[in-house]
Order: C-alpha cells, then structure tokens, then sequence
C-alpha cells in the first residue's frame, strides 16, 4: 500500500516524499523465467506509479498541468481543418466548468473536469486574441505613395531598418490595405522613432506561408500580431512629423549612447558582442562570429534571455543583501533578503525595457518577478508551481508565443532545472558540505546546470535549428562559468558606473571574458571537425516532447525521469524524417529533385528564400542544374536513379504527353482530369494555392507517394485565400 508520512505539512512547507513497496522476487533462491521477471518489475513500476500519482494528488500539484493542458488546447485549434464556432467554444468552456462543479466532492471527478475546461480555454485563446488584437490579411499586392505612422523600429544594423507602421493612408484608394499594421524593410539608415509620421514610395505584398511542411508560419504569427502584410520602402523618405516617442524614444537613445560607448571602448567586435549583451543590439556581431558560437553550441549566450536576465538580476540580488548585511542596524530593522529581492525586480524590469521588451525577455522578466515576489511575501521561490503560474500569464496574453522556438527553450530549461533541484534538494539538506568544498561544489553545480539545460533544449533546438552541436556540452560547460561568473557581473557593474564615468574596468573584464568565450568555441568547433548527427524531426517530436516535459513537472520522486527517457525512444523511431525526394515550392517556380546523392533544381532559381528554407530545414545543398533533366519551352522530363519519371509541364500542349509517359506530374497550371487517370501523382495550380509548398517522397513502383504539405488547414482566417 502507498504510504505517506503523518508529520507531512500542508501548503507551501516540505512534505516528505512518498514510500513504495518494491515487489521482491517470490522465488528468491530460485530460478525464475524472463516473463516471471519481466512481470515483477511492471508490477513494481505499477506500484511506483500509483504512489507517484498519489503523492502529487496530495501537495495538490495538479495545478501544474493547467498551462499543459491550455498548451494542447492550443495545438487543437490550430490542427483543426475550418475554424470552430466561437459559441462552441463557449458552451465547451461552459460544460467543463460545469461538469468540475456537479464533481467537486469527486477528486477524479473535479480534477478531470478543470483539466478539460483549461483545455478549452486553450482552444478559445487564439479567436479571443484574434478578436482584440489580429487583422484582415493582405491578399494582392498594393504600391504607391503612402503616409504611415512608425510603431516599432524592430531592426537597425546601420544599413537596414525594419519598422512596423500603422495608420496606413494613399491616394488611389483602393491602393490602401485594409490592414492594421505592416512590417516594412527600409535599405537605408534613417534616424526615426516611434511615433513619427512618414510618406515614403511602399510596395506591400502578403505574408509568405511557410516554405517547408511545420516550418515557421510567417502568417499564422502575423496574424495574431496584427501584422497583416509586409513591404519595401523605395527611393527618399519623408518624416512628416516627428512624434514624442514617449519612453520608446528615450530607450532607443539610451541604448544607442551604450552601444557607442561600449563599442568605442572594446572595438568593432569584442564591443559588437558585448552591446549584444547589454542593449540586444546584434546588429555588429559577424557572421563568421554567429557561426562560429552555433557550432559550439553556445549560440544562446548572444541572445537576450532568461539566462541573462537571471545572472543579472541574480547579481543584483546577492550585492545588496551582501551589502545590506554589512549594516548591522539594517538587519536589525528590516530583511535584507526581501529588500534585495525588490532591487532584483527592479533589476531584471530595467534589464526588459533596455533591449526593447522582446518577447523573451518579457517571458522571462515574468518569471524572475514570481520568483522575488515569492521571497516578498516568505514562500519557496523555486518551485513548478511557480512556473505554471509564469506559463499561465504568458499563454494568455501571448498565446502565439507557444509555437515560437523562444518559449519552448526556455520553459523546457527551467522546468528541467526545477525538477533537478527537487530531486537533489533533500540530498542537499541531509548532507553537510564542508567550507573548503563550496566552491568545487559551485562549479559542478553549473556544470549540471549546463548539461540538464542542454538535454531538456535538444529536442527543440534540433527541430527548429536543426543544430544539435554535437560537443555543445562541453561548449557550455568550458563558457558558462566565465559568462556567470564574470561576464555578465561585468556587464551589469560596467552599465551601473557608465553615468559616473567608471566603466573603464568592469568592461575591460567584460571584453577579456567575451575573447575568452571566442576562444572556447573556437576549441569546440575544431574539435567537432565537422561533425553533424543532427537529425530531422518531425512535429509529432514536440508533441512527444511536450508530454515529457508534463510528465517530469508533474512527479516529484524519481518517477518523474520516466517521461523523458520513455520519450527518447519514441522520438527516435517514430519522429524522425527523411529528405524528400522533390522539393515544389509554392508561389517560386522552383522544383528540386533527389536523384542519386545529388539535389537539383530544374526549374527556378537557387538561393530564393524556398531554397534557402529547404536546405537548411533538410540540411541538403541544393546545386542550381539538374544534368539529368531534358527541357524545352513546353517543360522538363527528369528519370531519376530512384526508377520513377517527373515531369514540369509548363504548356497546355505538353499535358497529353508527359502525362501518359511520367509517374509524377507537376504544374502550375491547371491540368486536365485525363492526366490523373494516367499518371500516379499530379500536382497542378490548385494543389499549390491550396496548400502550398510540397514534400514528395517516392515509396516504390506500385505504392503511392508520401505527400507533406506547409498548409493543411487553408480555411482559417490567417490563411491567404486562392484568387
């Protein structure tokens, strides 16, 4: 029977863990048979399992699930095929809530209920979002003479800025997109602000679907953002009007005069990685400097996130209670630790504000200030609960945020942490750790952090990067105490003393610590030799992922490693993907065959943004000829290695033809019903504006083609309807 402890305190206090007989062996001294054994250790998980479940029944941890639960709520509604009835929606809201109620003296009853009701307020999310903050979408393409309003300058590396503009007027009419805001690439550096007002030559055209099958989805973000169309500006700008920008002016200019100075002090690139640091201006760091820390595994470090934000406002923390403590009359009268905590808020707000509140850090900030304000008020600071919390307030105001690779690194990371530190915490406790030991102590305990972090990110990274970093451990493990313990402590002294003129050495420290990062990843890089097992996951290995990492919140005692290490399997036999054999972009004419090793195009031009998207999701070099293809003005003709032909039909005359002679058939025309009678495959212009760009893999004579496509849902209101 499962045990719990009669001293177990309630609510916030340390609970014991719970006990759990182990099944023994009944024949012991005896030979058993495989499935005897194999018998008696389910039996044992069984028993393992239910005492898990009850345990965290009683610390009533299934609070921690509500942001999972929201999360799949998410995922449905995004997979539907048409978009659901809003009333629908409410009446399901409703019936849970209901149905939670009319089951509240029935635990299984109650807790199922509310589960299913954040589910439901899940799927209920995105139209509410849409409803406030979304737009029409931009179908055709519009140009002319515009007047707009600059609401956000998002990108600036001195040659190139991105604005976001709003309030969009011109003259003819029907020239104006009926859209509330765009994001417009400017080829020129300007000094402007939120709130100005220009006139500019604009040329807008529609979001871009995705380019490869669960690829990023420019459109379905967009949408929710309100961002309904993107555009280029041409010739000279005007600024009307210049507006008061508010605190944004005041921002940009802040960050500006950092990055100068920062950069004046420590040079173009030293200093061009550090403002990356401190202002999130990475408009100076290198290509060669960007590669060169992704393959380390270290690509992270130059990104403003929760890992910055922490040792920042960490280091703030622990210098005023260090400080305060010094005071005697100060301890007596107030806590320090409370105190310290306030400046950490205020640390880790100002640390928000500076790079522009970017989604991350805003994510992060959210989290850091649960974590101090539990300090406040006298509770744990790190627990699950606390990150539910911090997941919840995220997935309603920013519901999109959940299908960006930020949002998934860094939750992953910190759920993982947590329930190391759980697993470990009473270790800790029941274990005096000598003084001359703290530090080597230290150093491991980063060292785990790195490698724990590292683990519960490879998923992510590996779908949406494709880049694993196969020695990426050992890049964290040589970078992350110096970013810890000098560089950004560095960073945060060197910004506190910038007004008084004493920056000079705290960003000496900063750029020695940044060479010596360089340094690292330059060892790690050559140690790799080139070496890349990254595989290609499908999007089933979020959603296996995802329950992973539910799992491992939801546990406290050891069973909560179960979830990751059934998940790693799973991923690895059921999740992965394999190049395809042709590649058919969407609106680009541009047409890929595997033949052999080798993949061509026959049609298009390399190095658009489909070919860019399909090399780099596939890790596939793409050559620009195919030396097999026969073409003429009516099409192509391709006979792979593979035993199958491929025809491009590019004239109405050619359908006849290629269409009894090739096994696939591809068109931007609209082919005739004969050709699917002859052919196995056709894929003609209404496939293409339906559903996009399409993977194709050839199975063999007699079976028929897997076909992935970038849309599977086309009715849904962030989709561009076919004209």
């Amino acid at each position: 029977m499962c045990t719990i402890a009669p001293d177990e305190r309630k609510g916030w206090g340390r609970a014991k863990m719970v006990d759990f007989p182990v099944a023994k062996n009944p024949g012991k001294g005896r030979a058993i048979g495989p499935l005897a054994w194999l018998l008696a250790r389910v039996n044992t998980l069984g028993y393992g399992l239910r005492a898990a479940i009850l345990d965290a029944v009683t610390q009533r941890r299934n609070f921690i699930l509500f942001p999972f639960a929201m999360i799949v709520g998410l995922i449905v509604y995004r997979v539907l095929p048409g978009e659901p009835a809003f009333s629908s929606l409410a009446l399901l809201i409703g019936f849970t809530f209901v149905a939670a109620w009319l089951g509240r003296d029935h635990a299984a009853i109650r807790e199922t209920g509310l589960l299913a009701a954040m589910l439901a307020i899940g799927m209920a999310l995105l139209p509410v979002h849409a409803a406030l903050f979304g737009t029409p979408m931009l179908e055709t393409p519009r140009y002319g003479t515009y007047t707009a309003r600059i609401e956000a300058v998002t990108y600036d590396d001195g040659d190139q800025q991105r604005w976001v503009l709003s309030n969009i007027t011109g003259t003819p009419d029907w020239t104006v997109p009926d859209i509330r805001f765009a994001r417009v690439t400017v080829p020129s550096a300007l000094a402007v602000s939120p709130g100005d007002t220009l006139t500019a030559r604009i040329r807008f055209y529609p979001v871009p679907p995705p380019a490869v099958p669960g690829g990023y989805d420019s459109q379905f973000v967009s949408h929710f953002d309100g961002i309904g169309a993107y555009g280029t500006a041409f010739g000279d700008i005007e600024i009307v009007t210049s507006g008061d920008g508010g605190l944004a002016r005041i921002v940009k200019e802040v960050r500006a005069a950092i990055t100068a100075r920062i950069v004046s002090q420590l040079g173009e690139r030293v200093g061009g990685i550090a403002a990356a640091l401190v202002t999130g201006d990475q408009s100076r760091i290198t290509e060669e400097d960007r590669n060169l820390m992704a393959s380390a595994g270290i690509a992270h470090v130059i990104a403003i996130s929760g890992l910055h934000l922490t040792l920042v406002a960490g280091t703030m923390f622990a210098c005023v209670r260090f400080f305060l403590s010094l005071g005697h009359g100060v301890t007596q009268r107030f806590s320090i630790k409370k105190v310290a905590a306030g400046f950490g808020i205020a640390t880790a707000l100002a640390y928000m504000v500076i790079p522009g509140m970017v989604i991350p850090a805003v994510r992060s900030t959210i989290m850091l200030a649960l974590i101090f304000a539990a300090i406040i008020a006298g509770r744990q600071a790190l627990t699950m609960r606390n990150v539910a919390i911090a997941g919840l307030a995220i997935i309603i105001f920013e519901p999109t945020s959940v299908f960006r690779a930020s949002f998934q690194l860094s939750f992953a990371a910190v759920i993982a942490l947590i329930a190391a530190y759980e697993l470990a915490r009473r270790n800790r406790e029941n274990r005096e750790r000598p003084r001359r030991g703290r530090a080597l102590a230290l150093m491991l305990d980063i060292a785990t952090t790195s490698v724990i972090a590292g683990l519960a990110t490879l998923v992510f990274s590996a779908y949406h990067f494709q880049q694993t970093a196969p020695f990426g451990v050992l890049g964290n493990l040589m970078v992350m105490p110096i970013v810890s313990f000098v560089m950004m402590p560095a960073a945060l002294l060197g910004t506190l003393l910038l007004p008084l003129g004493l920056e000079a050495l705290p960003y000496a420290a900063l750029g020695w610590s940044i060479e010596a990062m360089l340094w690292c990843a330059g060892f790690v890089r050559n140690l790799s030799g080139g070496f890349d097992p990254s595989p290609i996951l499908s999007p089933l290995a979020l959603g296996v992922a995802l329950l992973a990492l539910a799992w491992l919140a939801y546990f406290r005692n050891r069973m909560r490693i179960i979830g990751p290490m059934v998940a790693i399997p799973l991923i690895a036999f059921f999740c992965l993907e394999r190049a395809p054999d042709i590649f058919v972009a969407d609106q680009s004419q541009a047409l890929a065959v595997r033949s052999g090793d080798r993949v061509a195009l026959i049609a298009g031009r390399n190095n658009t943004f489909a070919t860019t998207i399909w090399s780099e999701r596939y890790m596939t070099v793409i050559e620009s000829t195919h030396d097999g293809a026969g073409c003429d003005s009516l099409g192509c003709v391709l006979s792979t290695e593979e035993g199958y032909t491929l025809a491009l039909v590019k004239s109405r005359d050619a359908f006849d033809e290629d269409c009894r002679i090739a096994d696939i058939v591809i068109t931007r025309l609209t082919a005739p019903p004969q050709c699917a009678q002859a052919a196995t495959l056709v894929i003609d212009a209404p496939d293409l504006a339906r559903h996009g760009a399409h993977m194709i893999d050839w199975n063999g004579p007699g079976l028929p083609p897997t076909i992935r496509t970038a849309i599977d849902g086309p009715a849904r209101p962030w989709r561009i309807q076919p004209q």
